[in-house]
């Protein structure tokens, strides 16, 4: 059963939808589902309600320039098709649609097949890598790396908060690949055995700067203390045209809960009364959540931004990319797009 643009649009706003690449996709779909629902009397009226969807889809997460561009090529290849195309009928600008968002879709995969082969050949032999949140492409780079029998060692973090690293672990142990977890704040002690670090992206500036899920520029730094070789893995599609006038890429602030969690800590007393008590939290089974207290104020920035000079290079599907000429690649490739037989 489709679900509606507004349902979507929430559930990418409420992170139930996660992962650049399907919130992408799903964003796709909805303004698929957009076009084939609309009653647009025209090609003009429809192009409207395909904006107003785009807009509403855009305005779920300040920080996802791949879907906004993979929905602004559909914008583009809608207005360049009614341009010339002008005999034609809304419904046929729907069917050409779609087709058109299929054509994005496989490009976006055969874009990570492509980084996972460069990226692969890039590992040495045996090599120790650092991972930290969850990349699909990132997963798919090294289990490629494992089938040409380079068995690189990783070291997830645990990327708290939501834990996503322990999804990055579950997936590398399930191809068969040497992977350990290791807590966040372990990650300066453990930098000087590794031979790399490898993540994903969220968003790429015009400068070459990287907006990643919070931690990441600390890691970068400890990388860069280090000598070790930091590098990442990003489709052009995550390159962030706003920003090259400057702009800056918002970083989101998610909810409290987040960090302070469901649950409590076992030398944390619930009230006063359990205090005196004298309750022995270590043995008493499960412990009821403790709620946040009065007056604390948490702070959950969702992403940072890493500094171009901390990056070694991305790895793209153009090749390894130094970060200074990522964003000429990636305006040529957003440049080339969309493709209209006429």
């Amino acid at each position: 059963m489709s679900r509606s643009p507004t349902e979507t649009a929430e559930d990418i706003r409420a992170l139930r939808i996660q992962g650049a690449r399907r919130v992408a996709r799903a964003a796709l779909a909805a303004l698929n589902e957009a076009a084939q629902a609309s009653s647009a009397p025209s090609k003009g009226a429809l192009y409207e309600d395909l904006l107003q969807t785009a807009r509403m889809l855009e305005e779920t997460r300040p920080t996802e320039p791949m879907m906004r561009n993979a929905l602004e090529d559909s914008l583009r290849y809608a207005l360049v098709w009614i341009r010339t195309h002008q005999s034609l009928e809304p419904k046929e600008l729907v069917e050409a649609l779609e087709q058109h968002q299929h054509e994005i879709l496989d490009e976006m995969e055969a874009a990570v097949g492509t980084i996972a082969k460069i990226g692969a050949a890039e590992i040495p032999d045996h090599a120790a890598i650092m991972v930290h949140c969850h990349s699909t492409t990132v997963v798919r780079l090294l289990t490629e790396a494992q089938k040409l029998g380079k068995h690189p060692k990783v070291t997830c973090l645990e990327t708290r908060p939501l834990y996503q690293g322990r999804l990055t672990a579950r997936e590398l142990a399930a191809a068969g690949v040497d992977v350990r977890l290791a807590v966040d704040s372990a990650a300066g002690s453990l930098m000087n055995k590794m031979d790399g670090v490898l993540v994903g992206a969220d968003a790429i500036t015009s400068e070459g700067d990287l907006v990643n899920k919070i931690g990441t520029y600390g890691l970068a730094q400890m990388a860069h203390l280090h000598s070790v070789r930091f590098l990442c893995v990003a489709e052009l599609y995550k390159y962030d045209p706003l920003t090259r006038f400057k702009g800056t890429e918002s970083i989101e602030q998610r909810a409290a809960g987040e960090v302070w969690g469901s649950g409590r800590y076992r030398q944390e007393k619930n009230s006063e009364e359990e205090s005196r008590a004298g309750k022995n939290l270590a043995h008493d089974g499960p412990l009821a959540p403790l709620p946040i207290p009065q007056n604390l104020k948490i702070i959950n920035p969702a992403f940072d931004r890493t500094p171009a000079r901390f990056i070694s290079a991305y790895i793209t599907e153009a090749g390894l990319t130094p970060p200074g000429q990522l964003a000429i690649l990636a305006e040529r490739k957003l440049k080339n797009s969309p493709k209209i037989e006429v």
